[in-house]
């Protein structure tokens, strides 16, 4: 559907895209709520403009490096720790299964 084409601030275009880029809402259903079409809401994620933080200007390249290193490692180790979980509960089963094949 051609909807006349309406101006959308570019506040509003930024966080449009990003809640569609994090999955909190769909392209569809922010076209709809915006009154635009489903195109350009799709453009603007493509765009790969994002809103910019005190931290996007203050802090230097080389310390943002490093916070996005450490936010990989926690993630990292909260994969593992998820796998270890689930590895220790598969073993904890077996050995009971091998524990009542033995009576």
């Amino acid at each position: 559907m051609n909807r006349p084409r309406r101006h959308i601030h570019l506040g509003a275009r930024l966080e449009t895209a990003e809640k569609v880029r994090r999955g909190e809402t769909t392209a569809r259903d922010a076209a709809e709520a915006l009154g635009v079409d489903e195109g350009e809401v799709l453009r603007w994620v493509a765009s790969g403009e994002r809103p910019l933080s005190f931290d996007d200007v203050l802090v230097s390249p080389e310390a943002q490096r490093l916070t996005r290193r450490a936010q990989r490692l926690v993630a990292l180790i909260s994969e593992a720790d998820d796998a270890i979980r689930s590895l220790t509960q598969m073993l904890a089963q077996g050995r009971r299964g091998a524990v009542r094949g033995a009576e």
